[in-house]
């Protein structure tokens, strides 16, 4: 298949990785060298839909990450539709960047990385999931730093499932609150603060006969922040999208769900903390 926008040897890069996405992903919408919407400032190489809610869109070009991709990366993030980005390049680029600086700068980012060789073997270096859902390492392992050992494993955990499933990941970080509130009832309940009884309650009631002790009034921003978090992303997770716009909602109400999680994980460990009061969590 011809391509105008690009030349020489990215000819034949381009169309074996086309050949390749067409083998893995099926040809369904396939387009080329056309821009996806007029709300995002970029033309891919090409284009396609391998369902009904994801665009998977390929940048040609052995400039390893070029600034087509980093203009377009809020764009591709805040558009009614998940778009997964890759960027595919000679293998001989992808081998002669020092130190992989600007590999691991395109996987940082969030986009994937598909090679050609000279013989026209494509091979997926680095897979990708849209943009709106990707969490950066970086970002990730400064959110998880307000954390002790015990949770940062949970929520590194939590996260894998995120990569792959976006909702159930938010729901494993949702167990992760829910387990450090029971965690805190139990001790109150210990300690003569609440009735034993409470802890057969609703979540939210629970919370509710925390904030209204003495003890806890120090600490109510905190279980107001987890009241309110359970209030929100609890069933964000249930709710199947019936088109690509609900799809990209439910992806970046699952980001900012799983985010804030972290949050109020880290200010629920602060009242343990102030209280004295070891954490003891299980999730299933």
């Amino acid at each position: 298949m011809p391509f105008s926008t690009v030349n020489g040897h990215l000819q034949f890069v381009a169309q074996k990785s086309l050949l390749y996405c067409r083998t893995r992903y099926g040809a369904n919408g396939l387009t080329l060298e056309k821009e996806i919407d007029k709300a995002i400032g970029w033309q891919p190489t090409f284009f396609l839909r391998p369902d009904r809610n994801l665009i998977l869109a390929v940048e040609v070009d052995d400039n390893l990450y070029p600034e087509a991709l980093k203009g377009a990366a809020y764009d591709i993030g805040n558009f009614d539709s998940p778009i997964a980005v890759y960027q595919a390049c000679s293998l001989n680029a992808y081998q002669n960047d020092p130190k992989q600086l600007r590999v691991r700068l395109l996987r940082n980012h969030g986009f994937g990385i598909i090679t050609v060789d000279a013989n026209g073997d494509a091979v997926m270096q680095h897979p990708c999931i849209p943009l709106s859902q990707y969490i950066s390492n970086d970002h990730l392992e400064k959110e998880l730093g307000k954390l002790n050992h015990v949770l940062k494993v949970k929520f590194n955990g939590a996260h894998d499932t995120y990569l792959a499933n976006p909702g159930q990941g938010l729901q494993q970080a949702g167990q992760i609150i829910e387990g450090l509130i029971y965690s805190l009832a139990k001790r109150a309940a210990a300690n003569g603060i609440i009735q034993a009884g409470v802890l057969k309650d609703p979540l939210a009631d629970i919370i509710d006969a925390l904030y209204g002790t003495q003890p806890f009034k120090p600490h109510r921003a905190a279980l107001g922040g987890a009241r309110e978090f359970v209030k929100e992303f609890r069933n964000v997770a249930s709710h199947a999208p019936r088109n690509a716009k609900q799809a990209a909602e439910k992806i970046r109400r699952c980001k900012t769900g799983f985010m804030d999680a972290i949050n109020v994980a880290a200010k629920l460990r602060a009242v343990f903390q102030a209280l004295g009061y070891s954490i003891t969590i299980h999730v299933t």
